[in-house]
């Protein structure tokens, strides 16, 4: 269910909010400076205008004040919704597990909100997910004042997707789809359009007297923290489609500027730029030292992992009611930078390689061979330096070999997580 509140700034009630405020705050001399700020009222072309309810969009507390007023949302969810603590309260934990499992009476849920915008998901059937709405809408029209669109707030199911944040939510089950089984997390259609609009502004007939080399820079700022803002999930084929777009503005721009065609374009200003299998052409400029400036490709990016895999999820921290541990997220440090900082694992592959002399350790076939551990560490038991990389610990086999082996290893695996 995508929750959209009818104008959330503008209608909270002041008298509420300065009650939800005084719930924390006990200083009469700010509550009191809150107030003012709250009926100051707002200037529009040189008319003044009274402000009765709401928080004025643009000021420096508005968003503050409307979060602590949504947060008596949070605590009503939590108090007919949410999971009792597993640890503190293990026998209601229990019971609420009970009559929540999938196929039971009640639907189980979980919301999740940013300011004005919020989700709840649920796990249950469609009239669950209408009644939860219902009751949501009469809680915030009731006790806080507050009106839910009902143009806005849909209920779709998973597989259809739902956009929350700028991101596009889906869950995939066929693998036929081109997409991966499980949940797909990519940059919504719209953020895309935008971004795209931006381009198209930047590169329309009104620029043509804009410096190439300063176009370049522009362009990259733009593109480069688009695409740094959506490495966390799966962003690629997105990517590729404003790659895509900006290579042919661009293009395009330059013919307009020069008064020179398509192929004139690439052979004046796309430059071979080195890189991995022979390099690319991109199009590229020099600054006033000499030094090239290349266009910035969306999918240079490098994503990352926003979950680590020892732990399945993050605790909430103004949620829980036990203490939180402290986690870390993963930085490049930690991630895979490829086998130079294992030179002894380096150097034992080769020589096992060199032991088989081209031919399969398994099936004796002579093909191009791979270096493969026999007994592997499992993930998260042990550090990578404790593997045992010892030359007579590691084999070289053929890729067919390599293929069977990690089949037959999942094939275990999933019997193993099935009799759990």
């Amino acid at each position: 269910m995508e929750g959209d509140i009818r104008a959330c700034f503008d209608r909270v009630p002041h008298e509420k909010l300065i009650a939800e405020v005084a719930r924390r705050i006990a200083d009469g001399k700010i509550l009191a400076l809150i107030r003012r700020f709250l009926k100051s009222g707002l200037m529009e072309r040189g008319k003044f205008a009274p402000t009765e309810e709401g928080t004025p969009q643009g000021g420096i507390a508005s968003p503050l004040l409307a979060n602590i007023y949504l947060h008596r949302f949070d605590e009503w969810y939590n108090q007919n919704y949410a999971a009792p603590d597993a640890k503190t309260q293990s026998s209601a934990y229990q019971r609420w597990l009970a009559q929540r499992k999938k196929g039971g009476a009640k639907a189980a849920t979980q919301m999740y909100r940013y300011a004005d915008d919020w989700i709840v998901l649920v796990r249950g059937t469609k009239q669950q997910a209408q009644a939860i709405k219902e009751e949501c809408k009469t809680f915030l029209q009731e006790e806080m004042g507050l009106e839910l669109s009902e143009e806005k707030t849909t209920i779709t199911h998973v597989e259809d997707g739902f956009d929350f944040l700028g991101y596009r939510i889906s869950r995939n089950n066929r693998p036929s789809d081109g997409h991966p089984v499980g949940m797909y997390i990519r940059p919504t259609d719209k953020g895309l359009k935008r971004t795209k609009l931006k381009i198209k502004q930047m590169t329309d007939s009104t620029t043509l007297n804009d410096d190439y080399l300063a176009k370049i820079q522009a362009m990259n700022a733009l593109v480069r923290g688009w695409a740094s803002y959506y490495r966390a999930v799966n962003p690629s084929k997105t990517f590729q489609l404003l790659d895509a777009y900006v290579w042919l503005r661009l293009r395009t721009w330059l013919a307009k500027k020069y008064k020179i065609s398509p192929k004139q374009v690439r052979q004046r200003y796309m430059h071979r730029q080195k890189g991995p299998k022979g390099g690319r052409t991109e199009f590229a400029a020099q600054d006033a030292e000499g030094n090239w400036v290349w266009r910035y490709r969306a999918t240079q990016t490098r994503l990352i992992e926003y979950r680590p895999t020892f732990k399945k999820s993050w605790p909430n921290p103004y949620l829980e009611k036990v203490q939180i541990e402290h986690y870390y997220l993963p930085t490049l440090k930690t991630q895979w930078t490829g086998y130079n900082e294992a030179p002894m694992y380096r150097t034992n592959r080769r020589e096992a390689l060199r032991r088989a002399q081209g031919r399969c350790e398994r099936c004796g076939k002579e093909t191009k061979l791979t270096a493969h551990h026999k007994h592997r560490v499992k993930r998260g038991k042990r550090k990578l330096e404790q593997a045992d990389n010892r030359p007579e610990m590691l084999e070289a086999i053929c890729w067919d070999c390599q293929v069977k082996e990690h089949r037959a290893e999942n094939i275990y695996r999933n019997k193993m997580r099935a009799k759990k």
